[in-house]
């Protein structure tokens, strides 16, 4: 396993020197795609918003007849400084339209905790600004 590492590092050294690429030099311009931040219930996420609030695709599959694209947002994970998306539930999509006008929430960072309902299928949000 060792020398399948070490023959790695020296592909990548001799495609270095033969076309002048070294992918220690790449500069991201825009990730295409993003992973989604995971929410769990009572454990505070800490996130900067960097877009609005959008609509997803149309998942294909047999349930997806009956559930509506999932509204989605933009965010860094301020945690790990990775950019990502996280799912906005029509709890959490309606706060944070009512609260911050015209997308206003954009730029600024949050502590989100998403909470359980007893007897309820929807969860629940405390949605604090913080400042970092």
């Amino acid at each position: 396993m060792e020398n399948s590492k070490v023959d790695n590092k020296a592909q990548v050294a001799t495609a270095t020197t033969t076309t002048g690429f070294n992918p220690d030099e790449v500069k991201v311009v825009k990730n295409v795609t993003l992973p989604l931040l995971k929410k769990e219930d009572d454990r505070p996420v800490y996130i900067k918003s960097i877009g609005a609030i959008y609509k997803g695709k149309q998942v294909n599959g047999k349930e997806a007849d009956k559930m509506e694209p999932a509204d989605l947002m933009n965010i860094v994970n301020l945690e790990t400084g990775e950019e990502m998306q996280i799912i906005c539930n029509a709890v959490m999509k309606s706060t944070f339209n009512e609260e911050y006008p015209d997308d206003s929430y954009i730029g600024k960072c949050f502590r989100v905790t998403q909470m359980k309902v007893e007897g309820k299928r929807y969860k629940n949000y405390s949605i604090a600004e913080i400042e970092v």
